[in-house]
């Protein structure tokens, strides 16, 4: 019976959203969570089951919540089937108990949730536990908080009120519900040389790249990235994504994978989304992306200072550092101006007094050419520089914290991605830890040659759901 109750839910969630409000669950509203940390922006919480670490994933374009085979020794008894509406068709889900399962200091017992066979624990909040919330997302700080689900239009009184930051430029967008899967969609203008392709994309947060369906795609005169006869495409590299006019992210690279759904075009990511302070209330149909305003005179952008109408060079770059239960240290920084070729942004260990450390080994971040709202996050040190700069390890594990110093335009000719890097003071190159690309392989479109794409890697990305089936 209870299976059967919760096909129905699953089933009719799409036909009864409008017709009663979804009941508040207990405990998150007012609450704000720090993300998992990763280079690239994935909305991951550190949380138990059974008393066993596991990373908590939020996903709001899933109509349900779903735990990996892997969190089990023995996987629990099933208490039913559910067939719940995916992109690309009805999958069928056993149903499972979730024992004493916690996100942060908040429980969640009794949970049904669907099991996957993914070899790699993790659990999945779908939309049977997030519908009462709306998320803002914090890139900088790497931080995602919770408040009770508002209407459109107390957001819209929102920014006009007289208080309203001036600093900040908002777009206040409207989210649709897809008629079957009932996902949040965004509509989007994709742009690749003279092609275009505009329509609806559903809005996700849990992985933290993009996706394209390739039929459509190709039918505008969009080409993807070349490669060797007999392996299937994997990307396609876009001038720019736009979520409203001149509001978006360019260039960007779109994986491709599958995507049949016949009421969307993909779906728009972090890559896209996260180059804001995002918040995300699917259940009233908003998106709301906050950045702070920018003055342009020629190639030259100067940022807002925060709370103020006054615009500066320094404002268009921050940085924030994090101890990490484990006790290391994290750094994350956005740059606030556009990046057309790239920029190196460097920083400066601090010691425990608040000094600059005389560790004598540089640290900065690279970025890709991008526009503005980059954002990267990096433990200092990270773990593979030990055996690579084992003196710089050391010296940065000392540190306490750090502080901006320098800004250049330009990559780095070793680091081409998105990175951060340290250099010995007389070594010729430096040693760099990069966000990964739907290439999974360490590579950019930007800088890959024609010929060069080998066979897809293993997954790199272990949290993806597979087929039950």
């Amino acid at each position: 019976m209870r299976g059967a109750l919760l096909v129905a839910v699953v089933m009719l969630a799409g036909c009864h959203r409008s017709a009663a409000p979804v009941p508040e669950q207990s405990g998150f509203a007012g609450r704000t969570f720090p993300l998992i940390s990763s280079p690239a922006l994935r909305l991951s919480i550190q949380g138990s089951l059974g008393g066993k670490p596991v990373p908590v994933l939020l996903d709001v374009d899933r109509q349900l919540s779903l735990v990996a085979t892997g969190c089990f020794e023995k996987p629990p008894k099933p208490e039913g089937k559910v067939r719940a509406p995916e992109p690309n068709g009805l999958k069928e889900w056993a149903m499972v108990p979730l024992p004493a399962l916690r996100v942060g200091d908040v429980s969640l017992p009794g949970l049904p949730a669907g099991l996957t066979g993914d070899k790699v624990c993790s659990v999945t909040l779908g939309e049977d536990v997030l519908a009462p919330y709306a998320l803002t997302v914090e890139p900088l700080r790497r931080e995602v908080t919770f408040t009770a689900s508002r209407s459109r239009e107390a957001y819209t009184a929102e920014l006009a009120a007289s208080d309203a930051d001036p600093s900040l430029e908002t777009h206040l967008l409207e989210l649709s519900r897809e008629p079957k899967g009932d996902w949040p969609m965004l509509a989007a203008r994709v742009t690749q040389g003279d092609a275009k392709l505009t329509g609806p994309f559903v809005l996700a947060t849990r992985d933290p790249f993009s996706r394209l369906a390739l039929g459509p795609a190709e039918a505008q005169g969009l080409r993807p990235l070349e490669t060797v006869a007999g392996l299937p495409v994997r990307v396609v590299p876009v001038d720019s994504v736009e979520v409203t006019e001149g509001v978006g992210v360019r260039p960007l690279i779109f994986e491709t994978g599958v995507w049949t759904s016949p009421s969307s075009l993909g779906r728009l990511g972090p890559d896209v989304w996260g180059h804001f302070r995002a918040t995300i209330d699917a259940q009233a149909g908003v998106l709301l992306l906050r950045r702070p305003r920018v003055l342009a005179s020629g190639d030259r952008q100067r940022c807002a200072r925060a709370g103020t109408d006054s615009f500066d060079d320094e404002s268009c770059y921050a940085l924030h550092t994090r101890r990490e239960p484990d006790g290391s240290l994290s750094v994350s920084v956005t740059v606030y101006r556009d990046l057309p070729e790239g920029g190196r942004l460097h920083v400066e260990p601090l010691g425990e007094d608040g000094k600059p450390l005389q560790a004598g080994c540089s640290v900065g971040f690279t970025f890709m050419p991008t526009s503005r709202g980059a954002t990267t996050q990096h433990s200092m040190p990270w773990p593979s520089l030990a055996q690579a700069m084992p003196e710089c390890s050391a010296q940065l594990s000392a540190a306490h914290g750090y502080a901006l110093e320098l800004f250049e335009d330009g990559t780095l000719p070793e680091c081409p991605l998105t990175c951060a890097f340290v250099q010995e003071p007389m070594a010729r190159h430096p040693v760099c830890e990069c966000q990964d690309t739907p290439l999974g392989e360490g590579v950019s479109a930007a800088i890959r040659k024609p010929g060069t794409s080998r066979a897809p890697p293993p997954e790199e990305r272990p949290l993806e759901p597979e087929d039950p089936k």
